[in-house]
């Protein structure tokens, strides 16, 4: 090792180094060589910067997932709307003791109570709006006690506004479950009417309210009622 790698290990300025080589390599007149000179340097290690943390900032995303626009975390996922998982009104007949209401897309419930889509609607006639207009609702079918058929119906939730009306046509077919007086027990294997009743009687019970029934929908009239059992 020379001196002059002494001095760099040690740090010691550079000017220092050249005066000090200089003294070393220096000999006497008659060609003796020149006296020792003990040189005693102190080095001060220079500080040196602090390692990188091995993990990420909380504030800096990792690498190859980039960071949300305008937000440290990602915003509030869209959920289905309840439409998305209703079953539309159609011409198919619904299950008798459906248990999820039936919706109408596009239906703009915001201008009124007005028809529903052609179909059939498992449903409520609930009111008349006058001597020729009923009003409706769809409804579910509650199962109670672990019973296929034991439970009772129920419309839309309090604050929905899910609600019809259209005119009872004049040869609307009415098929009554407990037959046209109301004393007899008139159903088929499914629960559904048989025994045919008058315009009149129909709606006697729908101004009533609580008739649930499969309610066909054709033109924008109610053309057929044929009523569910529920006891």
């Amino acid at each position: 090792m020379t001196t002059f790698d002494l001095f760099r290990r040690v740090a010691v300025p550079a000017a220092a180094a050249v005066t000090l080589l200089s003294l070393a390599a220096c000999s006497g007149a008659d060609g003796s060589p020149a006296p020792t000179v003990t040189v005693t340097v102190t080095a001060t290690p220079s500080e040196q910067p602090a390692e990188p943390s091995a993990e990420p900032s909380a504030e800096t995303p990792t690498e190859g997932t980039p960071a949300p626009e305008g937000s440290a975390s990602p915003g509030p996922v869209a959920q289905p709307t309840e439409d998305d998982e209703r079953p539309p009104i159609s011409v198919k007949t619904p299950p008798i003791h459906g248990e999820v209401i039936q919706s109408d897309p596009g239906h703009d419930f915001t201008k009124g109570i007005s028809p529903s889509r052609d179909g059939i609607v498992r449903g409520e006639m609930r009111a008349m709006q006058d001597a020729n207009v009923a009003e409706y609702v769809p409804v579910r079918f509650v199962r109670e006690y672990g019973g296929s058929t034991t439970g009772h119906f129920e419309g839309p939730p309090k604050g929905d506004v899910t609600a019809f009306a259209a005119p009872i046509a004049k040869d609307v077919v009415f098929l009554s479950a407990v037959g046209c007086d109301g004393k007899d027990q008139t159903i088929d294997g499914n629960y559904l009417g048989t025994q045919r009743c008058s315009r009149d009687r129909l709606v006697s019970l729908t101004d009533k309210g609580g008739l649930y029934a499969l309610i066909t929908v054709k033109n924008r009239q109610i053309v057929e009622v044929v009523q569910i059992y529920a006891a």
